[in-house]
């Protein structure tokens, strides 16, 4: 089986990890502090907070903005359910908005389509590695008065125009789950360059506490651990050249699916985008014939022995956990309809493009995608 990810972890975090065993000192030490350190460097940003995952630090996002109940915030329809069930964490509204047809972000003419009054924020998903149209979304928020949260749990080391994403917005959240482009096991992590928000988020990790003995507002216990800390600090060091990897494996696939591809072909590949480094978190593929599912990409693709990432089956304001909802907000989810969210739901699949692939794997998922449905 040609898998479509492979642990990245390996010697170095082995050891790593052992030194923390014999310190004894598990929790928000000297290695978190580390890694917060070289992570917004990293990013371009003057503050990171270490959370134990990446939807504890968008909820710590949205808290330190001071979002309240009746609060709406936009997110796109199309993400990992996190990005909106976050929102619905602190208590307040998630608005959906559509997405680009061509790389799956979030559409900058449907945002502000969908903004009223009670907008307070916008969480823009840099999805599957891509990145949304900064220089658009930060004019529309200039314009209404909004914050900008990035969702950057797919595009560790991603560029817009040169500039790392995560360092555009108000706040940025990555996630450092197993499977992403780098990983602490579990865990994420908040840059800022607001002080206030980055000294409220640190309190907000650890139950609001303002020293041992005060706490001043409600907290949570989302901190991360030296563990996951001393992981990432070695993940850090390998990232860029891990990312170099998987583009030039995703481009090289890409390129060679694009080459000769018939006009009535079955599939569709992504088109890179000028001004966007994109890492490939996924190695994007879309179904385009209306009798072909992705369980069926998926059944075919298993008897040839290669695995391939597949979600997003429905737009998020399909989910059940938000048809049951009954909000007074702007957005009756049971008669909502996007257009570009709902023709991509279900259509879209990654194929394996980890940083360890050799040619000839790659040459054999080429010859297999083409020929699928011959």
């Amino acid at each position: 089986m040609i898998k479509v990810a492979i642990p990245i972890t390996g010697k170095e975090e082995y050891r790593s990890i052992k030194k923390v065993i014999f310190d004894g000192n598990f929790v928000s030490g000297k290695n978190v502090d580390l890694f917060e350190r070289k992570f917004s460097k990293y990013i371009g940003t003057k503050y990171a907070v270490c959370f134990n995952s990446g939807t504890a630090a968008l909820h710590a996002a949205l808290n330190a903005l001071g979002l309240k109940k009746k609060d709406e915030v936009i997110v796109p329809a199309l993400s990992f359910i996190s990005s909106a069930t976050a929102i619905l964490h602190q208590g307040s509204i998630p608005i959906f908005c559509d997405v680009n047809i061509n790389n799956y972000c979030m559409d900058p003419i449907s945002l502000e389509e969908q903004i009223t009054k009670k907008t307070k924020a916008i969480i823009p998903v840099h999805f599957a590695g891509s990145s949304c149209d900064m220089i658009k979304i930060k004019k529309i928020a200039n314009k209404f008065n909004l914050k900008i949260i990035e969702d950057c749990s797919q595009a560790h080391g991603s560029k817009y125009f040169k500039k790392k994403l995560g360092s555009f917005g108000d706040i940025s959240c990555f996630s450092f789950y197993a499977t992403k482009h780098m990983t602490t096991g579990e865990g994420g992590i908040l840059c800022t360059n607001n002080k206030s928000v980055y000294e409220h988020c640190k309190s907000f990790r650890t139950h609001g506490m303002i020293d041992r003995d005060t706490h001043s507002f409600l907290g949570f216990n989302y901190r991360m651990s030296e563990m996951n800390a001393i992981i990432g600090l070695e993940q850090l060091k390998k990232l860029d050249k891990v990312n170099k990897k998987r583009v030039r494996n995703s481009l090289y696939i890409l390129s060679k699916l694009k080459k000769n591809n018939k006009k009535d072909s079955w599939f569709q590949i992504q088109e890179p985008i000028k001004n966007i480094y994109h890492t490939y978190f996924w190695c994007p593929i879309k179904i385009l014939k209306k009798n072909i599912s992705i369980d069926m990409v998926k059944r075919k693709l298993v008897k040839k022995g290669i695995e391939i990432r597949s979600r997003y089956k429905y737009p998020l304001y399909k989910q059940e956990v938000f048809q049951k909802l009954k909000l007074n907000g702007s957005q009756n989810y049971k008669k909502l309809f996007l257009p570009n969210a709902e023709k991509l739901s279900g259509r879209i699949f990654g194929l394996p493009n980890h940083y360890k692939l050799k040619e000839k794997e790659m040459n054999y998922i080429i010859r297999t995608i083409k020929n699928l449905f011959k």
